[in-house]
């Protein structure tokens, strides 16, 4: 292969091993076209991977089906977006039904995607995204099917998080395609590469979605589905973690249900337990230890609220729960001194001590 010289100015790696260069395209581009295809094309080789070898192979000819996409593709491997733009387009409407639609499917689409990222409004991530549907659908299991879904990750977050836009009626609106990201976030989870690593990927970009957007329902069941369907897989940690903050971020306040901080506890106990070495690095004694006030605090109450409707029996049960399943937090200490009280428990001694006055334990309900 050292003996190869490959005396061309942009290449473009096939699906098949070849490196393509090639002109411009059509009447307007002819003699550029010309002008480079004698110091060119004649030093275009293909690698052949089953021989290793790589041999010499004749250049493409415009006007022909193979020769006009060839075109189009070097179009786009030199950054020449619009004009690529241009012969795809032509290519669609001379050669429809070509063998070699498939590849222009995934070029064309690439073109775009390659045009937006560039530059805001310069391609259209959403035909991008029709060509990729109708590939996959048209060709699964190729090589070019497996590289389209990557690319459709890639269009699903330049409109997640760079925020593009899709294009409407020609560039005259453009509007959010978050909603439409999402979904094709979801086919490539559901549809297209159910459990390989490329849907962990999807998963975790659309997890991630979500918890920085604040929306912790959504984010909390993507991380548990991330945790639950790759237990070993590369983000089995921060879903884990994020699947805790966002359930734990639920929780409107002691007033309500207490629900989302079980799930939470649960999330933290998990992660502790497996990853120990780095749970202080994440904060998360503190955040049990703050979900176990919050749970006492809900729970006492609730013995407060029957202890003022005159529901003694359920107000003691509600504080004898506080008092043995959360003892270390301050409201465990609040509800011994209800229990006190109420006459259900005898007043602590101190050692040494004298007990405290009676006026200290009968503190009136609120």
């Amino acid at each position: 292969m050292a003996t190869h010289r490959i005396a061309i100015p942009f290449v473009v790696a096939m699906a098949t091993g070849v490196l393509l260069a090639g002109g411009q395209f059509g009447s307007a581009a002819g003699v550029c076209f010309a002008q480079e295809q004698d110091q060119t094309y004649h030093e275009r080789l293909e690698y052949d991977a089953r021989t290793g070898e790589w041999k010499e192979i004749a250049a493409p000819i415009p006007g022909t089906d193979a020769g006009d996409l060839a075109v189009a593709r070097s179009l786009l491997a030199r950054g020449e977006y619009p004009e690529a733009r241009k012969v795809f387009r032509a290519w669609f409407k001379t050669y429809g039904d070509s063998p070699n639609r498939v590849e222009a499917l995934f070029y064309a689409a690439e073109n775009e995607v390659a045009a937006e990222d560039a530059k805001p409004k310069r391609g259209d991530v959403m035909q991008a995204h029709k060509w990729l549907e109708e590939l996959l659908e048209g060709w699964p299991g190729t090589e070019l099917a497996d590289r389209a879904i990557r690319k459709e990750i890639i269009i699903a977050e330049m409109l997640l998080f760079k925020d593009r836009k899709q294009k409407i009626w020609r560039g005259m609106l453009w509007l959010s395609g978050k909603e439409e990201a999402l979904k094709m976030l979801d086919r490539v989870i559901d549809d297209w590469a159910r459990d390989t690593p490329v849907a962990e990927q999807a998963l975790r970009i659309k997890a991630d979605y979500h918890y920085l957007n604040a929306e912790f329902d959504e984010a909390e069941t993507a991380y548990a589905r991330l945790y639950r369907d790759f237990p070993r897989g590369r983000y089995t940690k921060v879903a884990l973690l994020r699947s805790g903050e966002s359930a734990l971020a639920r929780f409107p306040g002691a007033e309500f249900d207490s629900a989302d901080l079980v799930e939470a506890e649960v999330y933290f106990s998990d992660f502790q337990q497996r990853y120990a070495p780095e749970s202080g690095e994440y904060g998360i004694p503190e955040k049990l230890a703050r979900i176990r006030e919050s749970r006492a605090q809900k729970e006492y109450l609730v013995g407060r609220y029957y202890e003022r409707t005159r529901a003694t029996d359920a107000a003691v049960f509600y504080y004898r729960l506080v008092e043995q399943s959360w003892p270390e937090t301050t409201w465990a200490a609040e509800a011994r001194n209800r229990l006190i009280a109420l006459g259900a428990m005898e007043p602590l001694v101190p050692e040494g001590g004298a007990l405290p006055p009676p006026e200290a334990a009968a503190t009136p309900v609120d």
